[in-house]
């Protein structure tokens, strides 16, 4: 089509208090038989209707030329980032999704606008943001996160015609596999016993974390009506806009636990309040915690304690106690299991309460014996090296001595147990 501009303007009157009201309204084309763009020129002026419609229609036709930037875009190079943050927050609660997932997400570029310094669009550069990155003391997945997250904000500009390109499109991402700088490890029972026994009032959100499995954030955001303490099997249950996969989850609570939940929640509670808003620690009160518990905070292979450690935790004691690995998935949330194990294990039939309860109860300041040698799925009872061989030297007098035995090393060689062994048909090992 020819490019041929052109405009027209056309006075409006109406009756306003019983006066008569005139303005201006207009219109331009950028072709020849071209589309209407009409617009109010809030003038009575007939000369100042037309020079206003000429100019817009002038301006349209420089950026239709590419001579200057679209009017968006303009108007977004003049506001500041801070605000621009702002309307992309509002849009990310219109859309309905996940509360956490919006805090952390302006978080993030709030923190890097911060320590640039950029003030407006035209201050994002990939330069300055790879220096900035470079500097950045943290995890390799924090780098990540933090790219992933402006790199969503940028896009949601250009999405809406706000920026003309991404300034960090062609910014290589981090590469995470494989480089944890912070690998970390488990507490032991002893461990967990001692940490507990200095925590004071902040036992039993350690307790918490530790027995249900769940991530720092998604205890924290516990509140009381998410406690279902008196259900004939009590859970917990974590809501998914809490979660970091953003699915909610029932996790099975210990008595014990109950009890001690019980006695922490006030008479006639708000359900909306938080359980842990008055004890729950900080990670510089977790590391002072450790240091109080003598507990070294970092292990030979350079392995350390944080706040992920009481989930790890679980998993691993879960082994070592008998835990269904089809339950802890369940319990822990993952989602990359065994095929097999995912596809053909009936969940409701995994009998969560009875798989936790393989935990040994970890009470403040009990040693690590006691752990030990407590019997999977019965809370509290202690059965002893003595108790066993007792039953052993019963069973042997009622079946025969030489139906039983064989010979073990025995953790315990004083000469009370030796005869006890002895007298059951259990012989010493010799070296």
């Amino acid at each position: 089509m020819n490019k041929v501009l052109h405009t027209r303007i056309y006075k409006l009157t109406r009756k306003s208090h019983g006066k008569t009201v005139v303005t201006y309204r207009g219109y331009y084309t950028l072709e020849k038989n071209g589309p209407r763009v009409w617009m109010n020129l809030g003038t009575p002026d007939k000369e100042i209707a037309g020079k206003r419609i000429m100019e817009i229609a002038l301006r349209a036709q420089r950026e239709q030329e590419c001579m200057i930037a679209p009017r968006a875009e303009r108007e977004t190079a003049a506001k500041g980032l801070s605000q621009l943050v702002g309307e992309y927050e509002t849009d990310l609660v219109s859309r309905g999704l996940v509360r956490k997932h919006i805090h952390d997400t302006t978080k993030r570029i709030r923190r890097v606008i911060s320590e640039t310094g950029w003030r407006v669009v035209a201050d994002v550069t990939a330069d300055s943001f790879v220096e900035w990155r470079g500097f950045l003391q943290a995890s390799a997945k924090t780098k990540k996160e933090y790219q992933l997250s402006l790199t969503a904000f940028l896009n949601w500009l250009l999405r809406n015609d706000r920026i003309a390109a991404n300034p960090l499109a062609k910014v290589d991402r981090i590469k995470t596999r494989g480089k944890q700088v912070r690998p970390y490890r488990p507490f032991t029972p002893e461990e967990l016993s001692r940490l507990f026994a200095i925590a004071g009032k902040h036992q039993l959100a350690y307790q918490t974390l530790f027995y249900t499995g769940q991530r720092k954030s998604e205890v924290r955001a516990l509140v009381w009506g998410d406690l279902h303490l008196d259900e004939e099997k009590p859970f917990a249950l974590f809501r998914e806009d809490t979660m970091k996969d953003n699915d909610k989850r029932a996790v099975p609570l210990r008595r014990e636990l109950v009890e001690l939940l019980k006695k922490a929640r006030p008479a006639g509670v708000d359900p909306t309040k938080r359980v842990f808003w008055w004890c729950f620690p900080t990670y510089d009160l977790l590391l002072s915690h450790l240091k109080k518990a003598g507990i070294e905070r970092k292990d030979g292979l350079g392995r350390v304690l944080h706040f992920h450690s009481f989930r790890k935790s679980l998993q691993s004691l879960g082994v070592k106690f008998g835990m269904n690995q089809r339950a802890t998935q369940e319990i822990l949330g993952h989602s990359d299991a065994n095929l097999t194990a995912q596809a053909y294990t009936d969940v409701p039939s995994l009998q969560l309460h009875d798989e936790i309860a393989k935990l040994p109860w970890i009470s403040a300041g009990e040693s690590c014996a006691q752990h030990s040698a407590q019997k999977s799925g019965v809370s509290g009872q202690v059965v002893s090296l003595a108790d066993i061989l007792r039953q052993l030297e019963i069973l042997a007098q009622a079946t025969g001595t030489e139906g039983l035995k064989h010979t073990v090393a025995l953790p315990v060689t004083s000469g009370q147990t030796v005869e006890m062994a002895a007298r059951a048909g259990i012989e010493p090992a010799t070296k």
